[in-house]
C-alpha cells in the first residue's frame, strides 16, 4: 500500500510550515516547497519527519514548475 502524498506551497513559515507539520503527523508523505532553497530546507529540518523532503518550487515561475514535475517524476 503507498502512502498519500502532499505537496504544499509555500511551507517554509506560517500557515504552510503548520500544515506541513500536522500532515507530516498524519502520517502522509509531505512534499514541503519553498521558492527559497535554504529557508525551505531549514523549515523542512526543523520539521524532522523521515517522510518529509524539500523541494524548491516557484508557482509563477514554468521552469521552476517542470523542475518540479521532474523531481517529482523521479522519486
Amino acid at each position: 500500500m503507498h502512502k498519500k502524498i502532499a505537496v504544499v506551497t509555500g511551507a517554509n513559515r506560517g500557515i504552510g510550515l503548520e500544515i506541513c507539520r500536522q500532515l507530516g503527523g498524519q502520517g502522509l508523505h509531505v512534499l514541503l516547497t519553498s521558492r527559497d532553497r535554504a529557508k525551505g530546507e531549514a523549515a523542512c529540518a526543523s520539521l524532522n519527519n523521515q517522510d518529509m523532503r524539500f523541494a524548491e518550487l516557484d508557482v509563477a515561475d514554468p521552469a521552476s514548475i517542470d523542475r518540479f514535475a521532474e523531481f517529482v517524476s523521479d522519486e
